[in-house]
């Protein structure tokens, strides 16, 4: 009886909203008809009442109104939308664990299909039995929880009569001495028959038969799902107070919803139209709120004889066909292996006429057309650099690790990197200079003392370079001389000179800082801090 609109909904407009809404079976409209009707009776009475003069005064209307007044502003206290959406949650998850565990026998027929294997009358009993032990156990478990089923199949001999059992089968189910559901006796049949098939080689191996009976035991514990979701619903108290909130509030609003007043007061202008408002607000708001509750109380129980129930005594019919089909009819039967038509070109797919025009959206990813700018000839990489990896102000003796630099042509990604020492000096330090420069404004220990200082790297074979913090900007590196003693340029030693005059004047201004060197008994100064060590070109 499931009602199906999938079709009507295939393009969204507005005609398919109109479709939607002009439906019959299963729709709002079905199911708020009587309310809708007796709510629109009611109001109008309530509302004749309150605007004939034959039966209530002046005064009275005056008192009507303070208390619709009141029933008004207190209406609210009804939490209305937070019960009606926790409680329609709650019945969603159930419909939705309810239908995704009804049953299904294919995955358990294809299995059986290839792991039972033979062609003789033995066999095929064998597997035809144990599909319809396992439909059984759906009958008998569908007979108890859904009223479509228990109609369809009364008593056990309808069960006999309709094939789904036969009667020695049902002798035996009757013998059994049990005084609860005897939902688990087709299954243990099923499950005895694997062990038979398999003692007399008609399972290959052990792992082939526990693989069917896991089949077979989720198939159970779906329909043991089913049966507790049936024998413990609810709490009754949850709906009971839903459904009394929903109906006690759009009982007020009759005697809430009759007088027109603006701010607590008559209209200027009195009109005829001004009572329809209030009339045609309520109305939609009780479509609104009673057909959600509607809905919940459609869902509660989905396999029942509503129109959007599940189609229960279907799945029986569908699962002891398919499921014979499967394993009897379909057995073995393997198309010839051939070459396909797209053995030797393109895999190119027809479409039909009206289709093949039709755009696709491939699945590519959101930044695979991403472009790197032209002026962008080539990308330094490099680790990622935090705050502690660029100074250490607690230890000047403390070395940071070699971090290794590597730059990549983008035209030519697996080109030379000959040139990398050199592009290092015109690309990374022109990365590094603003961010050098955050630092001084950041921390006044380093706009003091450090903005004269320099910083020291190595290459391979060179010795340290020196460069200034302030400017950032590299000198000429010393390097031995014939008597083995380092030399520098003329550069070098001015800005040596440079330092030798300005760090005093640092010092005499900055006391604090002279007392705490004078206590550290090594009487250094920050005048250097020690910088990355750069590997050469890998």
């Amino acid at each position: 009886m499931t009602v199906s609109y999938n079709l009507d909904v295939s393009s969204a407009s507005i005609f398919s909203f109109l479709r939607l809404q002009l439906r019959w079976k299963g729709s709002i409209w079905k199911y708020l008809l009587k309310e809708l009707f007796f709510f629109i009776l009611a109001f109008g009475v309530v509302s004749g009442v309150y605007r004939s003069n034959l039966i209530i005064g002046e005064n009275t209307r005056k008192i009507w109104d303070n208390f619709a007044a009141l029933f008004d502003q207190t209406m609210e206290f009804i939490p209305l939308t937070f019960m009606l959406g926790f409680f329609v949650t709650i019945i969603v998850r159930r419909w939705n664990d309810i239908f995704a565990n009804l049953g299904w026998v294919d995955n358990t027929a294809i299995t059986i299909a290839n792991y039972i294997r033979g062609t003789d009358d033995r066999t095929r009993m064998i597997r035809r039995n144990v599909i319809r032990y396992m439909v059984l156990t759906q009958v008998l478990v569908f007979r108890d929880i859904s009223l479509q089923v228990r109609r369809r199949f009364p008593t056990l001999e309808s069960i006999v009569l309709a094939g789904f059992m036969l009667e020695h089968e049902k002798e035996m189910l009757c013998n059994v001495a049990c005084k609860y559901s005897k939902y688990f006796v087709p299954i243990q049949w099923s499950t005895g028959l694997l062990v038979e098939a398999r003692t007399e080689g008609k399972i290959a191996a052990d792992l082939l038969m526990n693989e069917i009976g896991k089949n077979i035991i989720e198939f159970r514990k779906g329909l043991a799902l089913l049966s507790n979701y049936d024998w413990v619903p609810i709490p009754l108290a949850y709906p009971q107070v839903v459904f009394l909130a929903v109906r006690s509030y759009f009982f007020m609003a009759l005697i809430a919803r009759q007088s027109v007043l603006l701010d607590g007061k008559d209209p200027e202008q009195p009109s005829i139209l001004y009572p329809i408002v209030p009339f045609v607000m309520s109305v939609l708001q009780f479509i609104f709120v009673v057909g959600w509750m509607k809905v919940a109380e459609s869902m509660i129980n989905p396999l029942g004889e509503d129109d959007d129930d599940f189609e229960c005594n279907f799945l029986l019919d569908r699962n002891l066909a398919i499921g014979l089909i499967i394993v009897d009819d379909c057995y073995n039967q393997i198309p010839t292996v051939e070459k396909d038509v797209f053995w030797c070109s393109d895999v190119e797919p027809l479409y039909s006429v009206d289709t093949a025009m039709i755009p696709k959206n491939p699945q590519i990813g959101s930044a695979a057309n991403y472009e790197v700018k032209n002026d962008e000839e080539e990308v330094m990489m490099m680790p990622h650099m935090d705050d502690v990896d660029m100074f250490d102000f607690e230890s000047t003796n403390h070395l940071i690790p070699r971090k290794t630099f590597s730059v990549i042509s983008i035209q030519r990604p697996f080109g030379s990197r000959a040139s990398l020492a050199s592009r290092k000096r015109s690309m990374m330090f022109d990365q590094l200079r603003g961010r050098m420069a955050k630092k001084q404004n950041r921390n006044n220990m380093f706009q003091n003392s450090a903005s004269q200082a320099t910083l020291h790297y190595n290459f391979e074979s060179q010795a340290p370079s020196e460069i200034n913090l302030s400017t950032l900007e590299m000198t000429a590196p010393k390097r031995k001389t014939s008597t083995g003693k380092l030399g520098s340029t003329n550069v070098a030693e001015e800005q040596h000179k440079l330092s030798a005059e300005v760090l005093p004047i640092v010092l005499e201004e900055d006391e604090e800082r002279s007392k705490m060197l004078e206590k550290d008994k090594t009487n250094f100064i920050y005048d250097r801090f020690f910088f990355l060590n750069l590997f050469p070109c890998c």
